[in-house]
């Protein structure tokens, strides 16, 4: 009998809205975060319920994407995901690990860890 185990740091993925309406995609990931994708940001929410708090409570931390590497919204930011790769808009790409969410302005980049756009803590 072969035990199925994910490496699948993203448990779901969510299309939704910031409490300022501003758009964004929502990765819920195995250790309950939640990390919100926008246009010109990443942010790190405690709890999913949390990303539409107008308070602001259960927001950890955010970070802005510097201007020249911010995302459309042609079809969500967030294309696609397995293990810790996350393929996002305009070719861009997010390395997941037990520790760090890291951006990188393409596949290449995040493969030699090289040119790092933008990196959240995930502790």
């Amino acid at each position: 009998m072969l035990i199925e185990n994910s490496s699948d740091l993203i448990r779901e993925v969510h299309q939704g809205h910031l409490a300022s309406g501003k758009a964004v995609d929502l990765a819920c990931l195995v250790n309950g975060q939640v990390l919100a994708i926008s246009d010109d940001a990443l942010a790190l929410f405690a709890r999913l319920d949390d990303v539409a708090d107008e308070l602001g409570n259960g927001l950890i931390r955010s970070v802005t994407i510097p201007e020249p590497f911010q995302l459309s919204h042609s079809d969500g930011y967030l294309q696609e995901h397995r293990a810790g790769y996350v393929g996002l808009s305009d070719g861009r790409v997010l390395l997941i690990t037990l520790n760090d969410v890291q951006m990188f302005p393409s596949k290449q980049d995040a493969l030699r860890n090289q040119d790092e756009i933008t990196r959240i803590a995930l502790g």
